[in-house]
């Protein structure tokens, strides 16, 4: 037709559908998009609190190749109801669950207690849970466990490296105490302690067992029977064979004085329950107590004592409950030659 342009149609496309139009314009009535529904998660419901451990994670440290270490656990209901605790389960073989029998009942406020062990087989760190599970099938409470496995190392230490008994007059006697340490990380077992020389003894301490850091205390006693240089060894062994330490011993017997040394002091101005008389061969000590118990009175005998010798002394009061107050200074006193 001349004088008319013809309306053009063209083709939509909406959502894969295909409608035809006017130019211009869309057909009414196309079909709508519906946006998807939101999904919304609910929130996971708070699991109550059931029961408590203490302490709440355990830690193994330095534990010795070859050892087993234990540590007490105490779990307690802090619930408002009966609660059963069914297992108590390890996550590593190196840990052992120990000292409970299961199932138990537990009451609220109340509580039981275990053990959990760790062996240590080889160097290095392990780390592993304990899970406590109650009759409703849950795990109630899970505990962190860690350790930490060193070389095994077996060490006595002594406070003295060698002991001496310098000058110590024939016919009597004196001592000296020897602290054994266990400066190891493995326990050590002790099966005795033996001197060698007939002027030596020691007294204080058998056979015992001690921990890492334990110690004990035990007197090396000196009685020349004849003057000169005397020699010997203290020797601590092991329950497992051969020694453990060897302490040389020093002395030297001397020639015996009839004369002896007549102490006076000051009495205390408060009430004390005696005193203790301390005596050495130089003014600096070290002073080792000459007196077995407290004297009643400031005065006090010395004898035994070896001829030609220059000797120090201090002396201390002691309280009601047997504690030393303040010693005095040192005062000196020598022997006439015999």
């Amino acid at each position: 037709m001349v004088g008319r342009s013809a309306s053009k149609c063209r083709i939509l496309s909406v959502l894969g559908a295909v409608v035809l139009g006017a130019s211009g314009s869309l057909l009414s009535g196309l079909p709508t998009l519906a946006h998807p529904a939101t999904k919304t998660t609910p929130s996971p419901r708070p699991v109550p609190t059931l029961v408590e451990a203490l302490p709440d994670a355990i830690s193994f440290v330095d534990v010795p190749v070859g050892d087993t270490y234990t540590q007490a656990v105490r779990i307690t209901n802090v619930s408002e109801g009966v609660l059963q605790i069914t297992r108590i389960t390890a996550s590593n073989a190196d840990f052992r669950v120990t000292g409970i029998m299961l199932p138990v009942v537990v009451a609220p406020g109340t509580g039981e207690s275990f053990s959990i062990s760790y062996r240590a087989t080889s160097e290095g760190r392990k780390e592993g849970e304990i899970g406590i599970v109650t009759s409703t099938g849950d795990t109630a409470l899970v505990l962190n466990v860690r350790a930490v496995a060193t070389t095994g190392q077996r060490e006595l230490t002594a406070s003295e490296a060698g002991v001496d008994f310098e000058d110590v007059a024939v016919g009597s006697s004196t001592k000296k105490e020897v602290v054994l340490t266990n400066s190891g990380n493995r326990e050590l077992r002790i099966s005795g302690m033996s001197v060698s020389g007939a002027d030596f003894s020691v007294s204080g301490a058998g056979a015992v067992n001690l921990s890492p850091g334990q110690n004990i205390a035990l007197d090396v006693k000196f009685a020349p029977k004849g003057v000169g240089k005397k020699a010997g060894t203290l020797v601590v062994s092991s329950a497992e064979g051969g020694s453990l330490l060897e302490i040389p011993l020093a002395a030297t017997g001397a020639a015996s004085s009839q004369s002896a040394v007549k102490l006076n002091w000051e009495e205390s101005p408060v009430s004390v329950a005696g005193y203790v008389v301390y005596r050495a061969t130089e003014a600096s000590g070290p002073y080792t107590r000459i007196t077995s118990s407290a004297v009643p009175s400031s005065e006090y005998m010395d004898t035994g004592l070896a001829a030609g010798h220059t000797y120090y002394y201090v002396v201390a009061a002691l309280d009601a409950d047997q504690r030393e107050n303040e010693r005095s200074a040192p005062i000196s006193a020598t022997v006439p030659e015999a």
